[in-house]
């Protein structure tokens, strides 16, 4: 497959910017590891690069950087952004962690988990297919209030990203937005960081590495996002909540291609990480949570909740105020509520009930 072979051409590598505090959420927990479908925003978008094949991931970490630390785990190398003053700041601490490095760098922001597998490899081919210093991610929007514009010249070619507060009034008809997600050369990355000067509130901005980058008539390049909304970043809990939405409805409809019945998914939640048998029915105002194993031809609520660790073997039927966490309800099993279960039991026909073994 030519795309694959196009990404091994050249090592890879990915830094994540995740030293905000997030000021805006009125948290003490930094905002990357607030938590959206069962695990941190981080999370998802390291579940994104590790998508592309990429496994040398550098976080680049700030505000209360042990706790973000704790959430990473060994399998991220990180360091600490401090004092905090800016994205081309950010990637410079971690570009030491990659000395000697001579292939292609991906960037992303810690809070934008909608960003996909496919969208980042999309990113990268393109780079390397236009053989480009940097490659842009960007995205069309009717209403681009609140992004960076992309300035291009007439021949099309990409010229400066302009910042919000920094628009002309002709540039604010521009509806071709920075998304916030790059693929450098590394080597140019490095070169155009050492041009980059503070803003005028003292903060060196990644987007100004794109301007230095047209001065020294490096090749540039954008990839497009696949879908609206992907792009999304999270600075209150109501995007916290916004994200969420969309978030539940691409898990569900993943389901239901699987072949998995959802009568009404706007009250339904079920975590991706759930496994559900073909032919299964699922009510509304049901919920079903990470780890759960559900077999063929089952019929799940309404008002039903499935805890962790539960599994329901084939043409199982759990209904009506039912929770349960940590059990086996055996082939064919009815169970009608209200009822809670959750001391590891085993359910079988007739209502019998026994210690797992």
């Amino acid at each position: 497959m030519a795309s694959e072979r196009s990404r091994s051409a050249k090592p890879l590598a990915a830094i994540v910017l995740a030293a905000g505090d997030g000021t805006r959420m009125l948290s003490q927990i930094p905002k990357v590891i607030h938590s959206l479908y069962g695990k941190p925003l981080i999370g998802h978008v390291l579940d994104a690069i590790r998508g592309t094949g990429i496994r040398r991931i550098i976080a680049v970490v700030g505000y209360r950087s042990d706790l973000v630390r704790s959430h990473l785990g060994n399998a991220v190398e990180t360091v600490v952004q401090r004092p905090l003053k800016g994205t081309a700041h950010a990637v410079a601490q971690a570009l030491p962690r990659l000395k000697g490095f001579r292939g292609d760098i991906v960037v992303l922001y810690g809070d934008t988990p909608l960003l996909t597998s496919q969208t980042v490899i999309g990113l990268i081919d393109t780079h390397r297919r236009e053989g480009a210093a940097c490659t842009l991610l960007t995205a069309h929007l009717q209403e681009p209030t609140g992004y960076g514009r992309i300035v291009r010249d007439q021949t099309g070619r990409i010229v400066r990203i302009v910042e919000e507060e920094d628009l002309t009034q002709a540039e604010r008809a521009i509806e071709e937005i920075n998304v916030g997600a790059y693929c450098f050369d590394a080597r140019a990355l490095g070169q155009s960081l050492k041009e980059v000067r503070p803003a005028h509130n003292g903060e060196y901005y990644l987007t100004d590495t794109v301007a230095h980058l047209v001065k020294a008539e490096a090749p540039l390049a954008s990839a497009r996002t696949r879908s609206v909304g992907e792009f999304l970043g999270i600075n209150t809990r109501a995007d916290l909540a916004r994200v969420q939405t969309i978030m539940r409805s691409r898990v569900l409809e993943q389901f239901m291609s699987r072949g998995v019945t959802i009568i009404d998914p706007y009250t339904t939640y079920i975590d991706g990480s759930a496994s559900i048998g073909q032919d299964t029915v699922i009510y509304p105002h049901t919920v079903i949570e990470g780890g759960v194993r559900v077999g063929r031809r089952c019929q799940i609520g309404p008002f039903c909740r499935l805890g962790k660790k539960t599994v329901l073997g084939n043409g199982a039927q759990v209904a009506n105020f039912v929770d349960l966490t940590d059990c086996r309800v055996e082939k064919g099993v009815e169970i009608h509520g209200p009822v809670r279960v959750n001391s590891g039991q085993v359910i079988r026909a007739g209502g019998e009930k026994r210690e797992k073994g």
